[in-house]
């Protein structure tokens, strides 16, 4: 396998974890919730690396999740695999948040940003208040905390004009 199509097979489970988890939260199942629901065939540590992309799926608990889920398996792999999404989020350059922008967001959801991004800022003894670099890593974490895709949130803030050019 080359490193292109290691990349696109890496991202693809992303895919798939983020799929995972937002099918569980639309159905407002915790991650315990859905272990005790597989009669323990599932751990809440597994689970996690599921939807985080880092572990792989068997065919076999892919078809069991189905099953907890009450949706089809085949379903569960339906993702968003555009050119856009591969190329966009697999560049490791990191984002310039605008911090003077942030009010630009309601508080609702501005807290959570302000509250990562001063995590950010205190961990790295960072004392800027303009412009804070965040990886993509950072983004797929605040992307959890809002329950949406990272390329979606990325796509918002860059709108309200948060991320920096």
């Amino acid at each position: 396998m080359t490193h292109s199509e290691d990349g696109r097979s890496r991202r693809y489970v992303d895919l798939v974890g983020e799929r995972l988890r937002r099918i569980r939260q639309e159905r407002s199942l915790s991650l315990q919730e859905v272990c005790n629901r597989s009669g323990g065939a599932f751990v809440v540590s597994t689970l996690s690396a599921y939807e985080r992309g880092k572990r792989s799926l068997s065919l076999e608990r892919l078809l069991e999740l189905a099953e907890i889920y009450g949706i089809s398996a085949p379903s569960l792999l339906e993702v968003d695999d555009s050119a856009d999404v591969f190329t966009d989020l697999s560049r490791n350059r990191p984002l310039r948040i605008n911090l003077t922008h942030l009010d630009r967001l309601s508080p609702e959801e501005r807290r959570p940003l302000e509250n990562y991004l001063e995590f950010l800022r205190t961990l790295r003894g960072d004392p800027t208040r303009e412009i804070l670099t965040i990886r993509k890593d950072d983004l797929a974490y605040l992307s959890n905390l809002y329950g949406v895709r990272p390329q979606t949130l990325k796509d918002r803030l860059e709108a309200q004009g948060i991320i920096a050019s």
